[in-house]
């Protein structure tokens, strides 16, 4: 049975039998085990939904808390009483999933805050009990004081407008330094409903699946009868030859290992020659490289100190150079040569993993970037919007933060002047999205073309006149918000015009 002349057969018709024996018992194991999954899957949803409801009440706490603690720093005008009840107005405004909102208790058991219960507030509220008698106010300030980084507490209460009690789960957090207890909540039922839902579609995509299984196992096996047909025709001419071949092989393998050592010698001395050459270039090539983006970076730098001095020799030319623009000129001067100092300390670091990480404002790092091109946009008349919406604390690389910022300015700021806007704007959004801190710069220029939106980080790439470009400044963003920070730098178009997102994980010490 196993000769040279069956083995062309064997070729052939193994597959076949293989593949329907294998696609026998899979779609009979396969069907069989279906209900099993579907149980497991099923708790496997209901826990990951209960989950994402947690961390969607400890996010709007988180946000409230931030939203909050950024106000009361800011805060410059209000009396502490009038932005409590600044803060109040806006908490009691809030909404989130079904009949999710936010109230606080001080810890003294008074009502501060409830979009439901605005006749309480401001009442001692240590009396108020749940459907099931139990002294809420009191469990929740209680259980929040014994864990001042929150708690998960269920009880039971009616829902907005409604009569009859459902069972609840709210998180709640301290914020120390009004003594306030912030809580939200979400009700259980709410939550049932949304799980019932995506059980349903899992069966729903379960049973789908176990369709496409069956139909596309016939269709293998089907397209396998046919395509061994054909090549068995095949392989029975091709058999043969492969024969001679593989004789004419065996002489030729049997000259090669008579030669093989003295080849092998030889060939090792050529890659030690060819691994040296190449070490060289690519040590010169990472040279030039860093050369040419210290330069790209000194570039804005000199503009500026340029600037400086012209309107330091105005100012002389007219007699109007006293002695607060002479001090203010060289003020600013000296900030951005120190600027540049720091710029050649962080490029020859550029490769070493052992530099050390500080945690810094976002904003902190933007405010550096926006004084140092802040002359150009001004004489470009570039209206520059800045929103924080949530200043993150991150851990990384200030200096060069602040070089990113510079560069996504810059660029915003040159295709701005570059296609003659009418009136250009340069808008800067600090915010949070889940655990991470983001930034974003956007112009109104119009955006990237299409084609350019792949190669716009390229190395080497520019829209710009090579005067002006070297096409490194965004390779090199790039390489440190990904390479250095472990965060994501994205490119997009808007409808006003080109977008770019920073996304880096938040210090988890904040």
């Amino acid at each position: 049975m196993f000769n040279e002349k069956n083995i062309p057969k064997l070729i052939v018709f193994t597959p076949v039998l293989s593949v329907l024996i294998s696609a026998f018992f899979t779609i009979y194991f396969f069907v069989k085990n279906q209900n099993n999954y579907f149980e497991e899957e099923s708790l496997r949803v209901e826990k990951e939904y209960i989950q994402k409801q947690r961390n969607i009440l400890k996010k709007e706490i988180s946000s409230i808390l931030n939203y909050i603690k950024f106000h009361v720093h800011e805060n410059k005008k209000l009396s502490q009483k009038e932005l409590k009840e600044k803060l109040i107005k806006y908490i009691e405004t809030i909404r989130f999933e079904d009949n999710g909102y936010i109230w606080i208790h001080d810890t003294s058991y008074y009502l501060r805050a409830h979009p439901y219960r605005q006749d309480n507030i401001g009442l001692y509220d240590i009396g108020l009990k749940d459907a099931m008698g139990i002294l809420i106010t009191k469990k929740f300030i209680k259980e929040t004081l014994n864990n001042p980084e929150g708690v998960f507490i269920e009880y039971y209460w009616e829902k907005p407008k409604e009569v009859h009690p459902s069972k609840k789960l709210a998180f709640f957090k301290i914020f120390e330094e009004y003594n306030w207890v912030i809580g939200a909540g979400l009700y259980i039922d709410d939550i049932e409903k949304s799980i019932y839902k995506s059980k349903k579609a899992l069966e729903e995509r379960i049973n789908k699946y176990i369709r496409q299984v069956l139909i596309v196992s016939i269709m293998i096996i089907f397209v396998i009868g046919i395509l061994s047909f054909i090549i068995s025709r095949k392989i029975n001419s091709a058999f043969s030859s492969y024969k001679i071949k593989v004789k004419k092989k065996e002489l030729q393998l049997s000259d090669i290992n008579k030669n093989l050592e003295k080849r092998v010698e030889k060939g090792i001395l050529e890659t030690k020659k060819k691994d040296r050459a190449m070490l060289h270039q690519s040590r010169l090539a990472r040279m030039g490289a860093m050369l040419s983006m210290i330069a790209h970076q000194w570039r804005q730098p000199l503009s500026e100190v340029s600037g400086i001095l012209m309107e330091l020799e105005t100012a002389n030319k007219f007699n109007k150079a006293d002695d607060i623009l002479i001090r203010e000129s060289v003020e600013e001067s000296n900030k951005l040569i120190q600027f540049m100092s720091h710029t050649i300390d962080d490029f020859r670091n550029f490769f070493k993993p052992d530099k050390k990480k500080i945690r810094f404002y976002v904003d902190d790092a933007c405010n550096e970037a926006i004084s140092l091109v802040s002359a150009s946009i001004k004489s470009y008349d570039i209206k520059l919007n800045k929103k924080v919406n949530c200043n993150s604390v991150i851990n990384g690389y200030e200096r060069e933060f602040a070089q990113v910022m510079l560069n996504l300015i810059s660029n915003a700021k040159d295709v701005l002047n570059q296609r003659k806007i009418e009136k250009p704007e340069i808008e800067i959004v600090i915010d949070v999205e889940a655990k991470s801190a983001t930034l974003t710069v956007e112009d109104n220029a119009g955006g990237v073309k299409e084609e350019h939106l792949d190669l716009i980080f390229e190395p080497y790439f520019t829209t710009k006149e090579s005067s002006k470009g070297t096409g490194l400044g965004l390779y090199m963003s790039k390489m440190i918000i990904e390479k250095n920070m472990n965060g994501e730098l994205t490119v997009e178009n808007t409808k006003k015009g080109a977008l770019f997102k920073i996304v880096v994980e938040m210090d988890n010490g904040q």
